[in-house]
């Protein structure tokens, strides 16, 4: 065998791109089961809430919730399991991925010194990083899509189907109040259908910085919850573009949160800044939860946890949950600003 340098790097590059190709493989097919299984979680939770609204109906009926009963509870429970299996796969998916960038990475400094060339493979990374960062804010965007507006329509879609059953057993008198309730069902999509494309551009953001952003987003949060919600901020300097809707986004995501599990507790967000670094915290007075138990969980739960922790990561900052049972939750975000 040769030892000629040149010959040594062409045969380790051969090497490196043979196990490339097989890696690459797997992953696809990884990633072709991983998008299956989305596609199943999504079902079963579409099935379940449709599941979920035709017991309350029967309930409201005097009927018997036996059958509906049984099938919320096969429902819910083929839903955990199925949104368990995704989120491990999706885990392995990111490690697998980390290691194919890796390799790649390897692989062009061996072709750039066989060539001659000066290496520097950290720019490969960054635009792998930032395609790959691009893709997963479209699933998160999928995502809130499906636990908004698509959740509002699916409510009113079962809502008309009650309406045309009263209709055709001429119970008019029910016939009217489901209406209204219908009625209200679709003004809080419309309005939620606003909120969702208010957000996913920020003007403020662009045009004054985070702090003025903040102000105006909370402002809207206060027009859709009971509970109250108090901001208070330094004097932040303009930071870059990435880092002020990172920032943003946590915020929303936090605050989004808090709606859903807080119980109308209040809540308070705060953006410090000491020195060279800067705090954001977010901190509600509800029930609080289990963060071990989530994480174990690791379904649907705990998207907007993982989805945070990714955020601030990107951006060299450090996301931390404190929770426990009865103790309320807080969210802490620290961040250098050298």
């Amino acid at each position: 065998m040769s030892t000629e340098p040149a010959v040594l790097l062409e045969r380790a590059t051969a090497i490196v791109n043979a196990q490339l190709t097989e890696l690459r493989q797997l992953y696809q097919a990884a990633l072709q089961q991983q998008e299956s299984l989305v596609q199943r979680v999504r079902l079963l939770s579409r099935q379940l809430d449709e599941a979920v609204i035709q017991e309350q109906f029967a309930r409201e009926r005097g009927l018997s919730t036996v059958a509906a009963a049984a099938r919320v509870q096969q429902l819910r429970s083929e839903h955990t399991a199925a949104a368990q299996t995704e989120s491990e796969l999706r885990r392995a998916l990111r490690q697998l991925d980390q290691l194919i960038r890796q390799i790649e990475m390897s692989s062009t400094t061996l072709t750039r010194h066989a060539e001659g060339i000066a290496a520097d493979p950290w720019v490969q990374a960054l635009r792998a990083q930032i395609i790959k960062g691009r893709e997963e804010e479209r699933i998160r965007l999928a995502r809130e899509v499906h636990d908004g507006p698509a959740q509002v329509l699916a409510n009113a879609l079962m809502g008309v189907e009650v309406c045309q059953n009263l209709l055709q057993e001429q119970q008019l008198d029910r016939l009217g109040s489901i209406l209204s309730q219908l009625g209200d069902s679709v003004r809080e999509g419309l309005r939620e259908v606003r909120s969702f494309i208010a957000d996913l551009r920020p003007g403020k953001l662009e045009e004054q910085g985070l702090v003025a952003a903040l102000h105006e987003y909370i402002r809207r949060y206060r027009d859709t919850v009971t509970n109250p919600v108090h901001f208070e901020a330094d004097s932040i300097p303009r930071l870059p573009p990435e880092v002020e809707i990172v920032l943003y986004r946590i915020v929303q995501e936090a605050l989004q949160n808090a709606r859903k599990h807080a119980r109308g507790a209040p809540v308070r967000v705060t953006l410090t800044l000491r020195k060279d670094r800067l705090y954001l915290s977010i901190r509600d007075e509800g029930p609080g939860f289990d963060l071990r138990e989530v994480s174990r969980r690791a379904g649907r739960e705990s998207w907007g946890l993982t989805s945070m922790r990714e955020r601030a990561e990107l951006v060299g900052a450090q996301l931390t949950v404190i929770t426990r049972r009865g103790a309320g939750t807080e969210v802490q975000v620290t961040m250098p600003l050298s």
